[in-house]
């Protein structure tokens, strides 16, 4: 879809009334409420006067049922028996919450003359896309702040997107002990009460500055003359499980475009296709080339964890040097995290007998068990199974064993490592509530835990003052997967979760675990060598004609039945063949990376084109007896 058809498809309708919310609290005393628990142990509605107790601010009702697993009928009984009581849910808004004031920081030369120039184009009120391509830890969020102090002073909008909901809170404490300004927040986890308020101060001109999620981009501020994209690459900012397909990204750049706005990309490791616009004049390039303070680079160590395992003489998820460093953390008081981009306790189960691993019903996925809850989980749908007993492809008993790990098993056996240790996980197992998320940076913050695991989430933009200490393990693993952005993404990871250490006047360190300790990419990872990085892989994308070189189209059916799902995907195929369409490479139809999920079977196939203008025509005749999806700049052609 067009940017800007895009763009006015969201933003045409939207509920101005706000919908009230309520939260269900107890309204018995404690005494009377726990007698009645115990004499009616396990009833539904004794769990649900349990779990009030435990919530004494009280839950909503549809939370209420979920953690209860119950209906609404013994929740109405409560209520008619006036043991609960229903509450109109107070409009709390954390971006309206006082913090201390702040003042504008001291700029550094790199930072002084960055600013100049996005002072010149916000001043000429006419787009320019500017790429700030600065080290973690340069200031590019004061860089931001003061950017949009002078936004405001010009009586324009600002809207600052960040890729992960989990960034909010850290973005939003900086903002408010910097302006006076009202600031609207949006992101999906809002409730639609606080989603409305927010579109109607966006509205109406009340609230001038806007932070959020991709979604946040098709907010209605008024009167845009600023857009910040944070952590510019960040795959999060694309919508790939429906349509429409867009790149929050791409659609910001449209939206400064259509508003005569100044748009600035910020990244400590900008996407190759952002890079190359730079190079190529399209965006001004900014370099911040060292941190904003007087912290330097953390020191990165690589570990080969092949020699880690014959020295222990069996497997072991922390090598010598990180446990070390680990236990001298914790000694002296300052915190360390460690990064393993898998969740779960175990990746699959296998059958020792028949090799087969224990699948999901509906999706091509191997179960993750989660230790937790004690049940088998896929990652696609959402399934839920008890641990089988014996295996479910050929019925043998007592032959199924557990392989893989991820952060819940690197969890426990941190804690069996060293016992005292104290801990915080941030994966999407510990942040599936609205609050989770703000409230483990909180206590992460307030220094509560020692150590915080996690996946992709705590590598992007976390500002923690002392932690010195980042371990990485299993940093090769995405290496393997058969897709052109792979490297890119491992260098990415690395390089953003490795930033994450030493940020103030503490030196930071990093441990890399790797089973690939010679491979250039690990190494130039490791240096932070990000023009390093950028040469070699632009001379490969250039080699086998990738983007930025070319554009890509992804097409993939969707169907419950295999074989006319994979020969409706070849018609669409052979539609596009026969129109005979000039300087476009047309792939091959392959299933799916995950050829089955939510009982649909996938199959794909890819276009490469050096224009899609001059595929716009035959992608708009395209028709199938089954359900179809056009998926224009794909983050990845494997998934």
């Amino acid at each position: 879809m067009d940017g800007g058809l895009l763009l006015r498809a969201h933003t045409k309708n939207f509920a101005t009334v706000p919908k009230k919310e309520f939260l269900l609290l107890l309204n018995l005393t404690k005494e009377k409420a726990t007698d009645w628990i115990i004499e009616n142990r396990n009833t539904s509605m004794a769990l649900i006067l349990e779990k009030l107790l435990e919530r004494p601010k009280g839950l909503a009702a549809t939370e209420l049922m979920q953690e209860c697993k119950t209906t609404r009928s013994p929740l109405q009984t409560l209520l008619t028996r006036k043991w609960i009581r229903k509450e109109e849910k107070p409009e709390f808004d954390l971006s309206q919450e006082e913090f201390f004031p702040s003042r504008e920081k001291k700029l550094n030369e790199e930072q002084t003359e960055c600013l100049a120039k996005i002072q010149k184009s916000l001043t000429e009120k006419q787009f320019a896309a500017h790429l700030i391509h600065g080290v973690t830890g340069s200031g590019k969020t004061e860089v931001y702040l003061q950017a949009i102090q002078m936004a405001l002073a010009e009586g324009r909008s600002a809207i600052l997107l960040v890729p992960e909901i989990a960034l909010t809170s850290q973005t939003i404490e900086r903002f408010r002990a910097r302006f006076q300004e009202r600031i609207a927040v949006w992101h999906h986890r809002r409730s639609l009460g606080e989603r409305t308020l927010a579109w109607e101060d966006l509205r109406q001109g009340k609230a001038r500055v806007v932070i959020g999620a991709r979604s946040a981009i098709f907010c209605p501020a008024q009167n845009v003359g600023l857009i910040i994209v944070d952590e510019e690459h960040d795959t999060s900012y694309k919508q790939s499980d429906e349509a429409p397909c867009y790149n929050g990204r791409d659609v910001a750049v449209m939206r400064a475009h259509l508003e005569g706005a100044t748009i600035l990309l910020g990244s400590a490791t900008p996407s190759l296709e952002s890079r190359y616009n730079a190079d190529t004049g399209k965006y001004i390039l900014s370099t911040l080339r060292t941190r904003a303070t007087s912290a330097s680079l953390p020191s990165i160590q690589i570990v080969d964890m092949k020699r880690e395992f014959e020295i222990a003489g069996m497997f072991t998820h922390f090598s010598s040097p990180l446990i070390d460093a680990l236990k001298k953390r914790c000694e002296i008081g300052e915190q360390a995290l460690i990064f393993l981009n898998r969740r779960g306790y175990h990746r699959h189960q296998m059958c020792a007998a028949c090799r087969e691993v224990v699948k999901c019903p509906h999706c091509d996925l191997g179960l993750t068990f989660h230790k937790s809850n004690n049940h088998l989980r896929c990652h696609l749908c959402d399934f839920c199974r008890e641990v089988p007993r014996s295996c479910p492809t050929c019925g043998a008993r007592e032959t199924l064993q557990f392989k893989g790990f991820g952060t819940e098993h690197v969890e426990r056996s941190l804690h069996a490592l060293l016992p005292g240790i104290r801990t915080l996980r941030m994966d999407r197992d510990t942040t599936r509530k609205k609050d989770d998320a703000e409230d483990l940076y909180r206590q992460f913050k307030a220094h509560k835990a020692d150590v915080l695991i996690g996946t992709q989430m705590i590598a992007k933009g976390f500002h923690f003052p002392a932690v010195t200490l980042v371990g990485i393990l299993a940093a090769d693993a995405a290496l393997s997967i058969p897709d052109f952005r792979a490297g890119e993404t491992v260098f990415q990871l690395i390089t953003q979760v490795a930033g994450r250490a030493g940020r103030s006047e503490l030196p930071g360190e990093v441990i890399l675990q790797t089973f690939l300790p010679e491979h250039p990419l690990i190494h130039l990872a490791a240096q932070q060598n990000y023009e390093g990085f950028y040469a070699q892989e632009i001379a490969e994308r250039k080699l086998f004609n990738y983007p930025p070189f070319c554009r890509i189209i992804k097409i993939t059916c969707f169907g419950t039945d295999e074989k006319e799902t994979e020969n409706s995907a070849r018609a669409l195929h052979a539609q596009i063949d026969s129109a005979k369409i000039p300087d476009i490479e047309l792939l091959s139809v392959v299933p799916a990376a995950h050829a089955k999920v939510k009982d649909q079977y996938r199959f794909q196939f890819v276009i490469k084109a050096q224009k899609i203008v001059a595929l716009k025509n035959i992608l708009h005749s395209l028709s199938s007896k089954i359900r179809f999806k056009i998926d224009v700049d794909p983050v990845s052609t494997f998934f």
